[in-house]
């Protein structure tokens, strides 16, 4: 099987293993209660649901765009996709003898799930996080006469501590991470620190 369709069939199965997972859990919470003191609520006491795009963070060159889920007050999980980098241009080639000039596209996403924990109440917060990031390589050469394409993927992992700021339906972000990087590349180390800006929204 292509490995591109197997990427694809494998992200589908695990981010429907998460959901399934996730609402099980929620059905064993009790529901946050919009009484709560002023002085005890948390970021997510009146909403359950959070967007949010992340600069840096996990996708390490871009960003991210990602959903999270509130299990309880203090623990949601998370999951988003996510632009490292990509690359267009012209190729040339020798086919049969002659040159033959084409177009090539580049893509390294990601695909991420992850779990958070916030210590802290009212609008600052502790933000402790950990997960895993599915990087996924894709290629494609395009000639007059045929396209060439080929995709592979690579499981890693991160980990990162931060502060949030909340109001009533934002709220800002700022993570400190550590990332694995699928390969060690000129002055990027298998293991690099990194930082991550997030604004989001309840929703």
């Amino acid at each position: 099987m292509n490995s591109f369709y197997y990427d694809t069939y494998f992200l589908k199965f695990f981010t429907s293993g998460l959901l399934i997972l996730a609402f099980q859990s929620i059905s064993a919470q009790d529901p946050i209660e919009k009484s709560t003191p002023q002085s005890e609520k948390y970021f997510n006491q009146d909403s359950k649901h959070f967007v949010h795009i992340e600069l840096g963070g996990r996708t390490c060159i871009y960003g991210s765009l990602n959903y999270e889920y509130a299990l309880h007050k203090q623990i949601s999980l998370g999951f988003g996709i996510g632009l490292i980098n990509f690359h267009k241009g012209d190729i040339i080639r020798n086919n049969n003898g002659n040159s033959e000039t084409g177009k090539y596209l580049d893509i390294i996403g990601s695909q991420m799930i992850y779990g958070n924990y916030f210590i802290g109440k009212n609008k600052h917060q502790l933000h402790l996080t950990a997960g895993l990031t599915n990087v996924l390589f894709t290629s494609r050469n395009r000639y007059p006469s045929e396209t060439e394409s080929w995709s592979e993927s690579q499981l890693e992992w991160n980990a990162g501590i931060g502060y949030q700021l909340s109001f009533k339906k934002t709220y800002l972000r700022l993570t400190g991470y550590c990332i694995s990087l699928p390969e060690p590349s000129g002055w990027f180390p298998k293991y690099m620190p990194w930082i991550g800006i997030s604004m989001g929204v309840k929703v």
